[in-house]
């Protein structure tokens, strides 16, 4: 950094070669094993795995937009993917970061 400033390198978002390399060859391995249809079946087979894949895809940081926060509703579900619904657990309201 000079004075402060960015100065050099790549734009802000850009992915490093090797990650666009990496993010091609999966696109090109999904493809080639059957894409959407194939993970389909795969998932309905595989629940428990499917939702481990889905809830590390979730966001960690998330942050309001206004001064109302956000609020997050947890659905719990038994091994057969059918919602628990007499085990509700409130979930505290997370407060806005003013960022």
């Amino acid at each position: 950094m000079a004075n402060g400033y960015k100065s050099g390198g790549r734009q802000v978002g850009t992915p490093n070669k090797i990650t666009a390399a990496f993010k091609d060859a999966l696109r090109f391995v999904y493809e080639d094993i059957g894409g959407n249809a194939a993970f389909s079946e795969w998932a309905k087979k595989n629940p428990t795995d499917f939702y481990k894949i889905c809830a590390r895809l979730i966001p960690t940081e998330v942050a309001a937009s206004d001064n109302e926060g956000v609020t997050i509703l947890i659905n719990r579900t038994d091994s057969q993917g059918r919602f628990i619904e007499d085990d509700y657990v409130p979930v505290q309201q997370l407060g806005y970061a003013g960022r």
